[in-house]
């Protein structure tokens, strides 16, 4: 049997193309099977979920009425998937505060709205995309960069609509971008950079901000970050940490600081010019399972301090006052417990007294009374111990005191 040579060139070229149509299915089929692979880690496997119930009970009693007391139950719920080709990754998180004892007559615990009124509110909502360790995410999300920070004491913490670039090269991390609006902790609407700070309806803007942190060595760590409210407010805040172990049980850490703050362009925020600054130090020395600490700070005369995105991150920062009043000059002393070292492990104690002077009215320059105030803090967490069953190690418990007086 002879096959001619002009008809091997019609059967190759018939078994090249089905041996092509046949790879490129397998190829198809592969490439679906690594998409659903992906699908699945993205949105099962890598994913997360989560239930987060809290309570508070909140009460006050002011020296003159009236007073606030509340108690809140709520919480949020989360869902953040897994990374998408390693590049795309989506989330949200819906919260809510709702009354379980709240009379209208004691309002103003920040636990609700006004009024005593519960609320819900979506509070993230976001989609990051990640190359290499470089992270951009966009819309609602939690922003926690020194100064605008989630300030999470009440029932939820604030959160922001933000367009941000986080990421480090070798020993330096950053955060740029631009944040455009805020929920305030006791909110459930968003409101623009300039109306958060407290300026006239009619002016809206956005908030610029950046922020550098330098971590030379284990021990040493320095940071600064800067915002920019165009028309509203300006403000830097910059820090150097330090820590070193004097032996194996005995540890003392150095922190000091020194921040910024004044108006910028129109000063739409009070109509006129203004700026002061803020300095600060502290030393904390760790014996044990026992950390004495020692603080001062002081604030420039020509205005009070404002902290219209977070909580205040000066290093006096107690339960009911910040001691950030022109002019004012505090000090305080604190002890931190842990009992983890006499085999109690999961609870802190801290105690500390702050002393505020010297305070004055920035308009006026009149003397202000001094501050003084006592905080408590106990904090027990089930999750550090192996006495409680399973489904108790997710609970934390936490009671706080504080006691202010003036003179």
């Amino acid at each position: 049997m002879s096959i001619r040579s002009g008809v091997i060139g019609p059967i190759a070229a018939g078994l090249l193309a089905a041996a092509s149509q046949a790879q490129g299915q397998i190829q198809t089929q592969i490439e679906r099977q690594n998409l659903g692979s992906e699908l699945t880690r993205f949105l099962y496997d890598d994913a997360t979920a989560t239930l987060h119930f809290r309570s508070f009970y909140l009460d006050r009693t002011n020296p003159q009425p009236p007073s606030q007391a509340a108690w809140a139950g709520g919480g949020w719920v989360g869902y953040q998937s897994g990374w998408l080709y390693d590049i795309l990754r989506v989330g949200a998180v819906e919260y809510t505060s709702q009354p379980l004892w709240a009379p209208p007559s004691t309002d103003g615990t920040l636990l609700l709205l006004p009024g005593q009124y519960g609320f819900a509110v979506l509070g993230q909502a976001y989609a990051s995309i990640k190359a290499g360790d470089q992270v951009f995410t966009g819309y609602r999300q939690l922003v926690d960069e020194l100064e605008v920070n989630p300030q999470d004491d009440r029932m939820i913490p604030n959160t922001f609509e933000a367009y941000a670039l986080r990421g480090a090269f070798g020993k330096v991390s950053y955060f740029a971008g631009y944040v455009a609006a805020m929920k305030k902790r006791n909110d459930n609407e968003f409101l623009n950079m300039a109306s958060s700070a407290g300026a006239p309806q009619k002016f809206t803007a956005g908030m610029w901000l950046g922020r550098l942190t330098y971590n030379p060595q284990d021990n040493l760590q320095v940071r600064s970050s800067l915002y920019y409210v165009p028309d509203i407010l300006t403000s830097n805040y910059n820090e150097v940490l330090w820590s070193y172990a004097l032996s194996d049980s005995v540890k003392v850490r150095l922190a000091s600081n020194f921040m910024v703050q004044g108006s910028n362009g129109l000063n739409e925020l009070t109509g006129v010019p203004f700026s002061t600054w803020s300095a600060g130090g502290r030393i904390d020395l760790t014996w044990d399972w026992a950390t004495f600490s020692a603080v001062y700070t002081q604030t420039g005369s020509a205005a009070d301090y404002r902290t219209p995105y977070g909580r205040w991150i000066g290093y006096t920062k107690q339960i009911t006052k910040d001691f950030d009043r022109a002019n004012e000059r505090a000090f305080q002393i604190g002890a931190t417990f842990d009992f983890a070292g006499i085999q109690v492990p999961g609870l802190t104690l801290m105690a500390n007294g702050t002393f505020g002077s010297n305070a004055i009215d920035p308009r006026t320059g009149a003397n202000l009374p001094n501050n003084t105030e006592y905080d408590f803090d106990v904090e027990y967490k089930l999750l550090k111990s192996n006495f409680w069953p399973d489904w108790m190690k997710l609970l934390e418990l936490r009671g706080r005191a504080a006691r202010s007086t003036r003179s």
